[in-house]
């Protein structure tokens, strides 16, 4: 196995963006920053890369202190068959097989963003054409701001996820068999039922 996740931490952050270096400044600082206005806590390499470590581990680290990972497949990533995104989605990977037992999926642990056509014929020679069915694509032909679709399906996911959580911490409650699930590895019980690091309030919510 590429890598055995023997415990999971506590989450410091809602997600880990992943992304292509080129669409940083004009994508997904932008998109960081809206989230931050959310209540959103997100990884991003410039602000929380783990020094002084190999990539690999700081990738894993970041990856497994973060509840979910947002991947924003564009031209850019497409143009990088290879390269750290690629990785990053085998270890989102791997960190979602934990969350997988008898009655289905405990947790949904990434969302692919596609701010490409779907008719891309890079798309099915790459790897994310594998996870194509379990994301989003923009209109990139239409007057949509990419940085305002994925900054509200980002937190439609998080929401969904959310309530994913309420219903997984209910069952858990009187299910043994959910309970002993739970219990194969140290912090799972605690990833899936409990929104870390904060919940999120609904729009318009009061305090």
């Amino acid at each position: 196995m590429l890598w055995q996740i023997n415990s999971f931490p506590k989450c410091r952050y809602h997600t880990f963006l992943s992304h292509c270096q080129e669409d940083r400044a004009g994508l997904v600082l932008p998109v960081y920053q809206r989230l931050q206005t959310l209540g959103i806590r997100s990884f991003i390499d410039v602000e929380d890369y783990y020094y002084g470590r190999d990539s690999r581990s700081a990738l894993r680290n970041g990856l497994l202190d973060s509840r979910h990972t947002i991947f924003f497949i564009t031209d850019a990533m497409l143009s990088n068959s290879r390269g750290w995104c690629v990785l990053e989605l085998a270890f989102a990977e791997v960190i979602e097989l934990n969350f997988a037992i008898r009655g289905g999926q405990l947790l949904n642990q990434f969302l692919p963003l596609f701010l490409v056509d779907q008719s891309d014929p890079r798309l099915p020679r790459s790897v994310w054409q594998l996870v194509r069915d379990r994301g989003q694509f923009s209109d990139i032909g239409g007057r949509i701001d990419p940085v305002e679709w994925c900054s509200r399906k980002i937190l439609d996911f998080l929401h969904r996820e959310q309530d994913f959580s309420n219903k997984v911490s209910n069952l858990a409650i009187n299910d043994e068999l959910l309970k002993v699930d739970l219990d194969r590895t140290a912090g799972l019980s605690q990833r899936v039922t409990r929104f870390q690091p904060i919940r999120l309030r609904r729009p318009n919510t009061a305090p």
